[in-house]
């Protein structure tokens, strides 16, 4: 396994528990690259797109791929369960509110078609929505009862431990600097010495361009800042959620807001051309006492940036080499889910052959990731102006 991420620590772990002989190989610590920077949301959806939508375009797969991402979500909580994970898993579900009368449609339709596929959502009206996340002034929402909330990087390495704990040997701090096919099997070369294996799956997310460079040519990097405020004082936050839930609505320049158990308040944005650090800080703690109704500016004590790896289709991608090697992504701003439901896949399909409910990477991904590139740091700036227009359109 080279990538100790969630999706490699998780493939690592369930292949470690079934006897395999695993070596889990990271560049720098556990967790390091994009699981240890989200913000926390455990999110049954996909980022893009409806569960129609994804099967129209890639067709049996996508139904598997439909089925596996709605039960994402209850998976990873059921998996921190089983391995006694301590990581503030709070499963208290998921919201996604509608910004407009036109996103209200969307919505009706997105949950109508996971309640279809036998998902227990729930369509909630405007002010079933206000009540259930103190937040006004949308049109109505969808719930995902299985959603909710974690701490990645904690997580991440309660994932490690158990693979460890089952027989797993971890090597951190170990870049790998070539990899070559010798004599059925691959040799991994390091600074410091080698490392064969009969089998290679990298869980780097498109991080590792010598090793799969195809992957590493169709992801779009995003740099995401997140941050946490001080402790909300409790009966400033009454009105807002209490058990665990987490919120992602549909605008463009997206909203999003959760707590952890320490009452601190985390969100983030896209980090954007022009706009500074401490700028980006102050926009986000505006936007939620505005948005939260707060009595106070909340103070930010933490703030980072990371990046989420995403696909040209908004999708988990995986990549076949002809020698034998494994690669797959599964970020696209739901990566805690899926990343862990992929893992478990991936491991599957080495122990049995079954084939995963993940499409395989296409071409033309390579080249749409090429231009969403270039475009990636000015976008943010259009979120609003997108947004406002959105507003003024009719449902379709």
């Amino acid at each position: 396994m080279i990538g100790a991420g969630i999706m490699g620590t998780a493939t690592a772990q369930a292949l470690a528990a079934a006897g395999v002989d695993v070596a889990l190989v990271e560049a720098d610590r556990i967790g390091s690259g994009a699981s240890s920077t989200p913000g926390g949301f455990v999110v049954p959806h996909f980022s893009v797109g409806s569960p129609a939508a994804v099967i129209d375009r890639i067709g049996e797969v996508g139904e598997r791929l439909v089925q596996a991402t709605g039960a994402s979500a209850g998976h990873l909580f059921d998996k921190v369960r089983r391995l006694g994970i301590d990581c503030d898993a709070r499963q208290g579900g998921w919201y996604q509110p509608a910004h407009s009368a036109r996103a209200m449609a969307g919505i009706e339709q997105v949950a109508a078609q996971w309640q279809d596929r036998g998902f227990p959502v729930s369509l909630l009206s405007a002010e079933q929505t206000a009540e259930h996340t103190g937040v006004q002034g949308y049109k109505g929402s969808w719930f995902a009862p299985s959603g909710g909330t974690i701490h990645p990087l904690t997580y991440c390495r309660g994932l490690a431990d158990a693979a460890v704990a089952a027989g797993a040997r971890l090597f951190e701090q170990s870049p790998v600097r070539s990899m070559t096919p010798q004599g059925g099997r691959h040799l991994l070369n390091f600074a410091t010495g080698a490392l064969s294996a009969e089998r290679v799956v990298v869980c780097t997310n498109g991080l590792s361009a010598a090793l799969v460079p195809a992957m590493t040519r169709s992801i779009i990097p995003l740099s995401v800042w997140q941050c946490a405020t001080a402790p909300i004082p409790a009966d400033e936050r009454r009105h807002l959620f209490q058990n665990g839930e987490a919120l992602s609505d549909t605008r463009e320049h997206l909203f999003t807001y959760r707590f952890d158990r320490d009452g601190r308040l985390i969100t983030g944005a896209l980090d954007a051309f022009g706009v500074s650090p401490r700028r980006q800080s102050d926009n986000m703690a505006c936007r939620l006492r505005k948005m939260l109704r707060l009595k106070h500016l909340p103070l930010m004590t933490h703030r980072w940036i990371g990046t989420s790896s995403v696909s040209a289709p908004r999708y988990p991608a995986t990549l076949f080499s002809r020698d034998g090697v494994l690669s797959a992504t599964a970020c696209n701003a739901r990566g805690i889910a899926l990343s862990t439901v992929v893992g478990d896949a991936l491991a599957s399909h080495l122990l049995t052959g079954e084939t995963p409910p993940i499409p395989l990477l296409e071409a033309g991904d390579t080249r749409t990731a090429g231009l969403q590139r270039r475009l990636r740091r000015f976008y943010p700036h259009m979120g609003p102006i997108l947004d406002w227009i959105d507003t003024r359109r009719a449902p379709a």
